[in-house]
């Protein structure tokens, strides 16, 4: 169908332009000598010419309908964990080298991942076809040969179905595709991360799954379990609490050690005749600060396949000794018992609790002693603190407003936030977080929890914060979120403070404890809030964030801050850092993106091992260096258990219109099934391809082949008038 921009009329206006041009030019011509015939033609070619030029000059475009096939989208996820090594070639189990060894497909592995990349091509006709490999991440690989076909390292240090889940989910979510089908190849064994029924149930799409591996149980021994206390202190003894576990070895003996640098520190014979395993209590002595890193291992016995979970790390830092902290109140109120007990739980505080009317007890010398105040309703009309100003400016302190601060006194303290006082008294306010506070992390979860709480009471007030300061917890009131701050942490060139505008803090453990039945959220938010204050260093221009303790299962995370030499915070600088393995020298450099008023590096997982990093940032002509060291611990999720778990893949696909599929292991494979599946996906008929129209418009103005035609009807008019004489 064409349309034109003119009325219809001037169709005849065309027609009758180009045949009036023709007519007048072969017809009314008296001295042109072709034959009627050639003038009849060369007529013909003038007026569609001109009738061409006339049409184009009406602007007409074409509606037409174009048919769009849309495929279903086809996830075939595998699984690129460690425990897949043993699953695809059992001689990695009793290889000691194993975990660090690089995975070569032979055999069986081989096999697998023929198969997997000849059923993602044949797929690839009738769905548009994604390969993911997954482990405690997930990444999307080619599968094609065209492509460079995939190849898996199984390197990954724990299964996360849900992540995989969550990831396909977002992925169908972001495409124009309305159904889809997942794929799932793998051993079975999940070992952190939500339970995967109950997380497929993001998925609106089915799943089938192939299991691979050697479902028979052989005789073995191993580590189940180490509880332990990460951190200690120089002079503790602290206990470490062994869970072994054994199947199908009734009668199994062996030795337990326990060692550190080559050194065997405990020994001791175990009898693991007991199907129920046996647990074992050892307590040690903290005579060196510093990380330790132990190592337990149990000697195997005959038979034993998997020697890969007899062995496990321990690491635990010893502290110098623990922060002293001074919670000091104006008056008995339930806050200062519950800062207390929220303190008293970590071992890394020591925490006492006074009225403001035994200061005096206590010589300036004791309170030097300290390393962080917590101030409840201080500095008063009744006790304004003049004697200790010098010291609480060169000390971490937390203020906490109550009926009785003198917010005057409070704002000659160098808190960063200024508060002026009215007559209206005090409101009640819910807590609402900055998404834009980086100086330490809050869970979504934690966050609707915080959210949830109720309001602290607090004083109705401008305040006036400022500009290098850093809101945690901004004020909601009656449901309105306002810009008034509720928790205030200090810029960094003011002294070490955190301000928090109300009291009620009991309350917020209380409404945690109803909630959860604990008040592990509440305790979190106060050791995130007194860290943070014990972290901040004014007289430092480039701060890093880095935690010094983490396992192979999650990401490293790091945040920066930096400031020029008035302190004043600079998020537009080049700021970079490089981490470096102690024992094998390997480097890995990295730069931090912006996140402002800081800086943001998600490293990902690093190999286990000691590190030292390096972080330098170039602002203009100045340069800031920091420096520290952290640990991945080697936790081994992946070489508990080696049977495959074909129930778990056979339940998910029950459960969520797939099938199951069992493609064998090493000693006897079954490929029979990779054609099966192909089958039965195809023959599915809600995973038909979408065919659908849409109205589609094009211009003649664009279309290249009219020019062709019109430079054709030229140039055929011009070489026969040329050939005849008549120009």
């Amino acid at each position: 169908m064409i349309q034109t921009t003119v009325p219809a009329w001037f169709w005849l206006v065309a027609v009758a332009v180009a045949a009036g041009y023709a007519g007048a030019l072969y017809y009314r011509n008296r001295k042109d000598e072709l034959s009627k015939g050639w003038k009849t033609g060369l007529a013909a070619i003038r007026f569609l010419f001109v009738f061409l030029i006339c049409f184009l000059l009406m602007s007409p475009i074409a509606k037409m309908k174009q048919e769009q096939v849309q495929k279903p989208l086809c996830f075939v996820a595998v699984d690129d964990s460690r425990s897949m090594r043993a699953a695809l070639a059992p001689e990695y189990r009793n290889k000691k080298e194993a975990d660090t060894a690089v995975f070569s497909a032979s055999g069986f592995a081989q096999d697998i991942e023929q198969q997997t990349n000849r059923l993602c091509e044949e797929l690839s006709e009738r769905f548009q076809v994604q390969r993911l490999a997954f482990g405690k991440e997930v990444r999307q690989e080619k599968y094609s040969e065209a492509q460079e076909s995939a190849h898996s390292a199984y390197a990954q240090e724990a299964t996360d179905y849900a992540r995989l889940f969550q990831d396909m989910a977002q992925r169908l979510s972001a495409s124009t595709v309305s159904n889809a089908v997942a794929i799932l190849i793998s051993d079975g064994q999940a070992n952190i991360g939500q339970e995967p029924v109950s997380a497929y149930r993001s998925c609106p799409f089915p799943l089938y799954c192939i299991g691979i591996g050697d479902t028979l149980s052989y005789p073995d021994i191993f580590i189940e379990e180490c509880r332990f206390n990460p951190y200690t202190f120089l002079g503790n003894r602290f206990p470490l609490q062994i869970r072994l576990g054994q199947q199908q070895a009734s009668n199994a003996r062996s030795v337990l050690r326990l060692s550190e640098e080559g050194k065997t520190l405990i020994e001791q014979e175990v009898d693991l005749s007991q199907p129920e395993g046996r647990q074992i209590n050892w307590e040690l002595e903290a005579n060196e600060s510093g990380i330790h890193r132990y190592i337990l291992s149990l000697d195997p016995i005959s038979q034993e396949k998997n020697i890969q979970n007899n062995r496990q790390e321990v690491l635990i830092q010893v502290l110098d000794n623990r922060q002293k902290i001074l919670i000091v109140g104006h008056a008995p109120h339930p806050d200062l018992s519950c800062l207390h007990q929220s303190l008293s739980r970590q071992e890394k505080y020591q925490s006492e609790v006074i009225l403001a009317k035994e200061l005096s007890k206590k010589s300036m010398k004791e309170w030097q002693d300290y390393d962080l105040f917590i101030l409840h309703g201080l500095p008063s009309r009744q006790y304004p603190l003049d004697p200790y100003r010098d010291l609480l400016n060169r000390k971490p302190c937390w203020y906490i407003l109550g009926p009785e601060t003198r917010v005057d006194r409070l704002n000659q303290n160098g808190t960063g936030l200024g508060i002026q006082a009215r007559n209206a008294g005090w409101e009640e306010a819910q807590a609402t977080l900055n998404p834009d506070f980086g100086l330490f992390e809050i869970s979504p979860d934690e966050m609707e929890a915080i959210q949830e709480w109720p309001p602290l009471w607090t004083p109705f007030a401008r305040y006036e914060p400022q500009a290098n300061g850093r809101t945690v917890l901004y004020q909601s009131i009656l449901g309105v979120k306002t810009e008034n701050p509720l928790l205030w942490v200090s810029p960094p060139s003011a002294s070490r403070s955190m301000v928090l505008c109300g009291y009620g803090l009991w309350r917020w453990r209380l409404a945690d404890y109803q909630e959860e039945n604990n008040t592990e959220v509440f305790d979190r938010l106060i050791d995130r809030c007194v860290s943070l204050l014990s972290e901040l260093k004014p007289e430092e221009n480039l701060i890093v964030h880095c935690p010094s303790l983490i396992d192979n299962t999650q990401s490293l995370q790091i945040r920066a801050e930096l400031s020029n030499q008035n302190f004043e915070k600079v998020s537009t600088a080049s700021v970079g850092i490089q981490f470096q393995n102690r024992a094998n020298g390997q480097q890995y450099e990295y730069s931090f993106l912006p996140q402002p008023p800081d800086y943001f590096l998600d490293a990902g997982f690093l190999p286990a091992g000691d590190y030292d990093y390096t972080a330098r940032a170039k602002n203009g002509a100045e340069e800031y260096t920091a420096r520290g060291r952290f640990t991945v611990a080697d936790i081994r999720l992946e070489n508990l258990q080696l049977p495959a778990n074909l129930e778990l893949l056979r339940n998910l696909s029950l459960t969520y219109d797939g099938r199951f599929y069992y493609a064998g292991s090493a000693y006897a494979p079954q490929n029979a099934v990779w054609k099966q599946i192909l089958q039965d996906i195809e023959d599915r008929p809600d995973l038909k391809p979408v065919i659908s129209f849409r109205e589609a418009y094009a211009s003649f103005l664009d279309q290249i082949w009219l020019l062709i035609l019109l430079l054709g009807l030229l140039s055929m008019e011009y070489f026969a008038r040329k050939i005849f004489g008549s120009l």
